[in-house]
């Protein structure tokens, strides 16, 4: 049923959508140890996406398949305890997506769809890649044999809608979001932002913190700008979370965060820092995480 419903998005976008003009990026990390200073749970994630349309008037478009992000994305979840962990903690996942989303202003609600080919497992080498950095910097060699989610690939099909409500010089922005796929899941909530914001701006969210900042950028003012957030998900299933790999999910979850820009002529720079409530019932206490971004004009 997913694998379909990707299948439909992708031969839903009109012929030749695909030959457009780069309009902008985004490159967020996010990490527990930009954010808490600690290596468990959430542990990274590496999200990257590249925005392609005709033009970008500092609107959607009014229909899908104009306005196009391709998205890929690292994530690494681990246990709190990498060289030892607990057995009724959550399981190591190295976890791969690579995704195509549509955006577009529908009846006055901009609106985002799209689809994520997920890989999950030892498979993607992430582990590996972790272990070396470890190394290499000189922290805890992660243990994990016999620790780690089973190699499997599949399809994340997700959506988000939200109304942007302009008041003074700030911006209030309730959304709901939903995802079938890897995690399935419903999220309601809303983000706020003050001062030198660019309204005129496409700002893409990062997976796991909800940060949001920008990929397509109009004649943003220079100076600091800041942003707060928050929202809550009911998640009906999880492959991460299972009752018999020994981590049974938390049904409800919540996201808080606080974020600050400042921009330039030169460069953009944008640091977040969200709180996560725990995702699973043996989850001892939420954790932060940290998201940067950086931008420059040469």
């Amino acid at each position: 049923m997913r694998l379909a419903l990707a299948a439909a998005l992708l031969a839903a976008l009109p012929g030749g959508a695909i030959a457009k003009e780069r309009l902008g990026w985004s490159l967020a990390i996010t990490n527990d140890s930009i954010g808490e200073f600690r290596d468990r749970w959430q542990s990274s994630s590496v999200q990257v996406g590249a925005v392609y349309g005709d033009a970008w008037n500092g609107r959607l478009p009014d229909r899908f398949g104009e306005l196009l992000e391709f998205r890929f994305r690292t994530d690494i979840i681990t246990p709190s305890n990498l060289d030892a962990p607990d057995p009724a903690d959550r399981r190591h996942a190295g976890v791969l997506a690579f995704g195509l989303h549509s955006h577009a202003e529908l009846s006055g609600f901009e609106s985002r769809i799209g689809a994520d080919l997920v890989v999950i497992g030892e498979q993607t080498g992430l582990l590996d890649l972790q272990t070396e950095l470890h190394r290499i910097l000189g922290f805890t060699i992660p243990r994990m044999d016999g620790f780690q989610i089973e190699d499997q690939i599949g399809f994340d099909v997700s959506g988000e809608i939200a109304r942007t409500w302009i008041v003074g010089s700030n911006t209030i922005r309730p959304f709901v979001e939903a995802q079938a796929g890897s995690e399935d899941l419903i999220r309601a909530g809303f983000d706020i932002a003050f001062g030198a914001w660019d309204k005129d701006s496409l700002l893409l969210r990062s997976v796991v913190g909800g940060q949001r900042a920008p990929a397509v950028t109009g004649n943003r003012p220079e100076g600091l700008a800041l942003s707060f957030g928050a929202d809550v998900a009911w998640v009906d299933e999880s492959v991460f979370l299972t009752p018999d790999l020994g981590a049974e999910l938390t049904e409800v979850r919540g996201r808080v965060r606080i974020g600050g820009s400042y921009a330039s002529d030169r460069y953009k720079v944008f640091y977040g820092l969200t709180w996560l409530s725990p995702e699973f019932e043996a989850q001892s206490e939420g954790q932060f995480v940290g998201t940067f971004q950086a931008k420059f004009r040469f």
